[in-house]
């Protein structure tokens, strides 16, 4: 396989026009994103450019561990392309938009730089993250949250009573940790709600325009934060929570009425944190960033209802672009003040020519 040094990689990289004016932009302090983690498939290889741009900086090593040819890592975002599995996506991209306070538009304009478009891009893992500043610690949270899809009790990861992990890393995981000791915060209560989606069958995946595109009405589903204090002491759950530590094996030890009663109770109907309703305000701000994307975005819901659902009509036949509901192919205008990228100009022109 080929590998392709860091450091030569930055050097390369951050000649790029695109890469110049993305690392120029200055983020708001406040800057607040709802994904922790994407990561981003295509059925295609990087464009040839980005591979002649990048291949000073490739050795090739050995690794029978690796599941791609090509393996590269950025400080924005890291890429692996030529798989092993024929059945993989040709291209993966990973990025951090929260840590790296990319915008939708940024986002859209890495992939551009990798792959020379984003239509062919379409999402295989999202990260969606709520957080919960001076208000819940981890531990306190734990005796609060329930994800009901969840079957098996959440573990204490090495028992330190920081992260609680619900479910299995490979599918739909919940995520409850203590994000200010991860930060080195002292003195700090931020806790992280993150729930893993992944996207495993290549039929219902969405585009990631798609993905950008919408409201997200299933985001946290099935998870409460239970507000127990409108429980008595002398509830049995309250007595369950003592005993096990978490509000989740707690509820797993009542029996079907028990758990039926409960539902019903204030307790859950009216949460301490309603985490779909932050997560989509978070998620309307985070898009709100990017606005001529933003218009789309607010109008995505109306699109979908006149297409009335039907599934025949894609963005390779309507070409919804992030600017342009009529995509015509033409270069974008630049962007006000120092936002001056363009999403479908040839960002690696300036450097090999």
């Amino acid at each position: 396989m080929f590998l392709y040094n860091r450091h030569r990689v930055t050097e390369i990289l951050n000649t790029a026009p695109v890469i110049q004016n993305l690392l120029s932009v200055e983020t708001d302090e406040n800057f607040i994103c709802p994904y922790d983690k994407l990561i981003i498939g295509a059925g295609i290889l990087p464009q040839q450019p980005f591979i002649d741009l990048v291949r000073p900086a490739s050795f090739h090593a050995d690794d029978d561990d690796s599941f791609y040819q090509n393996k590269l890592i950025y400080d924005l975002f890291s890429v692996q392309w030529s798989p092993m599995n024929p059945l993989a996506p040709a291209t993966s991209i990973m990025l951090n938009p929260w840590k790296h306070r990319l915008t939708p538009d940024a986002v859209l304009a890495l992939v551009d730089l990798v792959l020379g478009n984003h239509y062919d891009a379409f999402i295989v893992k999202s990260d969606d993250k709520v957080d919960c500043v001076q208000f819940l610690s981890s531990e306190e949270l734990s005796k609060r949250l329930y994800v009901a899809y969840q079957k098996k009790p959440p573990q204490d990861y090495q028992s330190l009573g920081q992260t609680f992990l619900y479910g299995k890393r490979g599918w739909q995981q919940v995520k409850n940790y203590d994000k200010a000791e991860e930060q080195g915060l002292a003195d700090t209560i931020w806790t992280r709600i993150e729930r893993t989606r992944r996207q495993k069958d290549k039929h219902t995946r969405k585009t990631l325009l798609q993905f950008l595109f919408d409201e997200r009405a299933d985001a946290m589903k099935h998870m409460i934060v239970v507000d127990t204090d409108k429980f008595s002491g002398k509830d049995k759950i309250m007595r369950r929570i003592k005993k096990y530590g978490t509000f989740q094996e707690a509820f797993m030890s009542l029996n079907a009425v028990e758990k039926r009663k409960l539902k019903a109770h204030e307790a859950f109907k009216k949460p301490i944190i309603d985490l779909g309703s932050t997560f989509r305000t978070d998620l309307d701000k985070w898009m709100s960033g990017s606005l001529r994307l933003y218009f789309t975005f607010k109008s995505y819901a109306v699109l979908k209802a006149s297409w009335s659902g039907k599934d025949t009509i894609t963005y390779r036949t309507v070409r919804i672009d992030p600017i342009n509901l009529n995509y015509t192919g033409a270069s974008l205008e630049p962007y006000v003040g120092k936002e001056k990228y363009r999403l479908r100009q040839n960002y690696l022109t300036d450097v090999l020519s």
